[in-house]
């Protein structure tokens, strides 16, 4: 079986070198990685690790609405200057977050930003949102052609929502201890379906570091929640993975 870990932060590992984790990850199947950036400083440091490892490491470029406040002038600019020097990268990760933040500005427009850049370079964006659905209606209509809420472990309210855009759906190992889960699982479109670690911050085992590795046990889980054969559901979630991640 073959995998994809859509949504990962190598540049966050403290304790683990990156090429241990990247060799340890094609080992066990999970032949590509999205390398995910958070802040402006993470984005040297991802392109080099998409340097190191072509073939397997995959960069996204982008702002999290954590650091929203932190947006230096011109981050707009750099930004681009990394999405043209990287002709494949992601965009994100992006967004809005509630629960962090209580004001919608600056994390509205700096999310309005990475949008029109997604658009402007035809590239897939991820999206993270936590506790801010009525912010959401804002952008579902400027949303642009391949997005993803990553780490997904909202309401059927929401998945309907995104489904209805023409959005992705990422599941990491947070979903696994959602009371929900037996309720929304089962409900993502079999096209609309991605797998994620979001390592190092979630573990299949609460409070432990995430590693890429975990992915092939975690798609299993899920492949028995939505009562499909894990071969069968591993290659489907592959495939969307690929038809996401790749533009033209």
């Amino acid at each position: 079986m073959q995998f994809m870990d859509t949504h990962i932060h190598l540049q966050d590992f403290k304790l683990k070198n990156a090429t241990d984790i990247v060799n340890k990850a094609v080992s066990c199947g999970v032949r590509k990685l999205v390398c995910v950036a958070a802040a402006e400083a993470d984005w040297a440091e991802i392109a080099a690790l998409s340097a190191e490892f072509p073939d397997t490491v995959i960069p996204a470029f982008g702002l999290h609405p954590w650091y929203a406040r932190e947006a230096g002038a011109g981050w707009e600019r750099r930004l681009a200057a990394y999405l043209e020097r990287f002709p494949q990268a992601l965009i994100g990760e992006a967004g809005l977050d509630r629960l962090r933040d209580k004001e919608a500005e600056p994390q509205g427009a700096v999310f309005r930003a990475q949008i029109e850049l997604a658009a402007q370079y035809g590239r897939p964006l991820l999206i993270h949102a936590v506790r801010a659905q009525e912010w959401l209606e804002d952008y579902w209509r400027v949303l642009p052609p391949k997005f993803v809420f990553h780490s997904f472990n909202g309401r059927r309210e929401l998945l309907d929502k995104i489904v209805k855009a023409g959005g992705y759906v990422s599941l990491s190992s947070s979903i696994l201890r959602s009371p929900r889960k037996a309720e929304i699982v089962p409900q993502i479109p079999a096209d609309r379906l991605l797998l994620e670690t979001d390592a190092p911050s979630q573990g299949l085992v609460s409070g432990q570091e995430g590693t890429p590795e975990q992915l092939p046990a975690q798609a299993a889980e899920i492949a028995a929640l939505r009562g499909e054969d894990a071969a069968s559901f591993a290659a489907r979630v592959y495939q969307n993975s690929m038809e996401f991640v790749y533009v033209g």
